[in-house]
């Protein structure tokens, strides 16, 4: 029993802190006269650590107040800083002794996913096109939900969205392409096709669906 308690100390105080402090980290060369890649897209929350490769260097954010200012030197005897950007936006930063020469950009995103993915649809759909019958312009509105792209049976998030005459010959194809999750919209301009009948047909996956439509001149 008192190894068992043991046991579950060092797990508590040993393994749960490493996944705790999980987290996403860019790196920045800093060479001569350089920072590479001089421009960094991160998450709000993710840290970005400058690592020295030559030189005496410092990274010194633009901003002197705020909650994203920093002024670290990066030498030999200081080669790795590292910095949680915690607010969302365009953060420029430079080396104090090439200031006019050496320069960075972090460019931070708010990420809300738990909105995004409440958000989401729920389940596939083809909406009617609009205006139905039309002359010669019309939209047709879908729908991608979450983890399709993730999918075994999506083939990758794959869509097409085809348009077909009265015979079934294909007359159009207005989507053919890697599809995320969410509401999309196409617009349907025909001037060369007779009146008629057509039909739409939404494929993703497995998933198949069939709308149609109205073209009067």
């Amino acid at each position: 029993m008192v190894k068992f308690k043991a046991l579950l100390f060092l797990l508590f105080f040993f393994f749960i802190p490493i996944f705790s402090i999980a987290q996403t980290v860019h790196v920045v060369e800093v060479r001569n006269f350089e920072f590479v890649p001089m421009n960094v897209d991160i998450a709000v929350g993710d840290t970005v650590e400058w690592q020295w490769v030559e030189g005496t260097h410092t990274t010194t954010s633009d901003s002197t107040t705020g909650q994203n200012v920093w002024d670290e030197p990066i030498d030999i005897g200081h080669q790795v800083f590292r910095f949680v950007i915690t607010a969302p936006g365009v953060h420029h930063y430079h080396c104090t002794p090439h200031q006019s020469i050496m320069v960075g950009t972090i460019t931070a995103t708010a990420v809300n996913s738990v909105d995004d993915e409440t958000n989401s649809p729920e389940k596939f759909q083809l909406s009617q096109n609009y205006p139905n019958p039309f002359n010669p312009v019309t939209k047709i509105k879908y729908e991608i939900p979450l983890g399709f792209a993730t999918s075994p049976f999506s083939k990758g998030g794959f869509v097409t969205l085809k348009v077909y005459d009265i015979l079934g010959n294909e007359v159009a194809t207005l989507v053919n392409e890697v599809k995320s999750a969410g509401e999309y919209e196409v617009e349907f301009n025909e001037n060369n096709l007779p009146s008629g009948i057509y039909f739409y047909q939404l494929k993703a996956g497995g998933f198949t669906e069939t709308r149609k439509m109205v073209l009067m001149k």
